[in-house]
């Protein structure tokens, strides 16, 4: 067998070393094995103009590119239903269960849409997989993969995918076009703003968190947009999300739900956009925005058990635009996972408003669905520590059968004043499609 160089195993002789240690998994009691290797691919190697679906790549802020690819099994819950405003008890122990009879495999993947109206409630669309692969770009410009064998698996069927995937993974060759869109603010959008104001005024809630979608012409490659995003954020987590049913987005997310490791849990209350200048000023309408979403979130990770919370208040730049965020750290108590604590979690204030419900209940009639938009990525370590992390999925463009958008919110509270809420919407697509240009800084 030939031993890996210097960047790590050629494609072919990776292949081979899979097929010996297939062999060996077969001949032996061992039911499951995480493969990790570092194999020789083209720097920044992706599968995102490929039909290789589910996968999910995923970037911290300043940090490395993940990239997990494929299904090993998939959860049989696709939606987590609300009792009281929370996950159902019943619902979080399936989704407990499945993920403890999966241990040492590697990282799960959990996709959460924004919460639906159904007639039985409040129904939170969720899709759970453990990934064949995962690709990480390492410091050093090499490329490890990690790949999930199971003991019942086919080796003729492995190999031939992993022959497959090893040919599809390539850097997709850079574009020049521009991202242009011509953002015409309809009457509509005032008009519902005004009705969520007034509905707000006469005390039907307290907060709401509406959005509109903003249509991109043209065709790029996703690889080639994803590129340009990460480049242009880096301060960001870049996230990329293509699902089965073909509901995907792309996005470069200033905002942590929540991230679990240790006898550690961190979150961020992030609300209240702007100019550095209007942020400084201290304006009262965002602080009172901001202080609704960052109370929300405190008392939630208090309900679930945290201790020793401590809120630290900055303003974080994210291209033009700022952030009024306030950082929450705690300690974990046993039992608080980082699965139940992002659904308890999803969606804060910031992306719906209060009280949840009746925000719901006005944007199921004045809003298009959202679909992934406003939701969360999360992943799950599957070695019963309860750790892991999620992001919100917004600042991004959503693409189906090729045709792209843009989608932006602003939150709205009584003190609102519509025109203003429409423009701090229409900056922040103008932002998106600033990240989105070949110039992005």
């Amino acid at each position: 067998m030939t031993a890996p160089g210097p960047r790590g195993w050629q494609p072919d002789a990776f292949v081979g070393h899979v097929a010996e240690v297939l062999g060996e998994l077969n001949r032996r009691h061992d039911r499951r094995l995480v493969l990790r290797a570092c194999v020789d691919l083209p720097p920044g190697a992706t599968a995102a103009d490929t039909a290789i679906l589910p996968r999910v790549a995923w970037r911290a802020p300043f940090g490395l590119e993940t990239e997990a690819i494929g299904v090993a099994q998939r959860c049989p819950l696709t939606a987590v239903r609300w009792l009281h405003d929370a996950p159902h008890p019943d619902d979080l122990a399936q989704l407990q269960a499945w993920l403890a009879a999966h241990p040492l495999l590697a990282d799960a993947v959990m996709a959460c849409g924004f919460p639906e109206l159904h007639d039985d409630g409040v129904r939170v669309p969720l899709q759970l997989w453990l990934p064949r692969v995962w690709l990480t770009a390492l410091a050093d410009g090499r490329t490890e993969l990690s790949l999930v064998l199971l003991g019942e698996d086919d080796p003729d069927v492995v190999l031939q995918a992993l022959r497959h995937l090893l040919a599809v993974l390539a850097v997709p060759p850079p574009s020049l076009a521009p991202v242009v869109a011509a953002d015409v603010a309809a009457p509509g959008h005032l008009a519902a703003i005004g009705k969520l104001v007034a509905a707000m005024r006469a005390g039907e809630a307290q907060k709401v968190v509406w959005s509109r979608t903003l249509p991109l012409a043209g065709t790029w490659q996703r690889g080639t947009l994803a590129a340009r995003m990460r480049a242009a954020r880096p301060e960001a987590w870049v996230v990329d999300v293509q699902l089965p049913d073909g509901e995907n987005i792309l996005c470069a997310t200033p905002e942590l739900l929540l991230a679990c490791h240790g006898a550690e849990v961190r979150t961020m209350a992030l609300a209240g956009t702007g100019s550095l200048a209007q942020l400084a000023a201290d304006d009262a309408r965002l602080g009172d925005e901001h202080g609704r979403v960052r109370d929300f979130v405190r008392d939630r990770l208090a309900q679930l058990g945290a201790r020793g919370l401590t809120l630290q208040a900055d303003i974080g730049q994210a291209g033009p635009l700022a952030h009024r965020r306030t950082h929450i750290t705690g300690q974990r108590q046993p039992g608080m996972d980082a699965l139940t604590t992002a659904l308890t979690l999803h969606p804060t204030p910031a992306l719906l408003g209060l009280p949840r419900q009746a925000a719901l209940a006005l944007l199921a009639v004045l809003e298009p669905p959202r679909g992934l938009y406003g939701g969360c990525l999360a992943r799950l370590a599957c070695d019963g520590s309860g750790d892991g992390e999620a992001v919100v999925l917004l600042r991004g463009v959503a693409e189906t059968a090729g045709r792209w958008q843009a989608r932006a919110g602003a939150g709205l509270v009584p003190d609102s004043v519509p025109v203003d809420e429409a423009a701090e919407i229409a900056q922040k697509l103008a932002a998106i499609v600033q990240s989105l240009s070949p110039e992005a800084p």
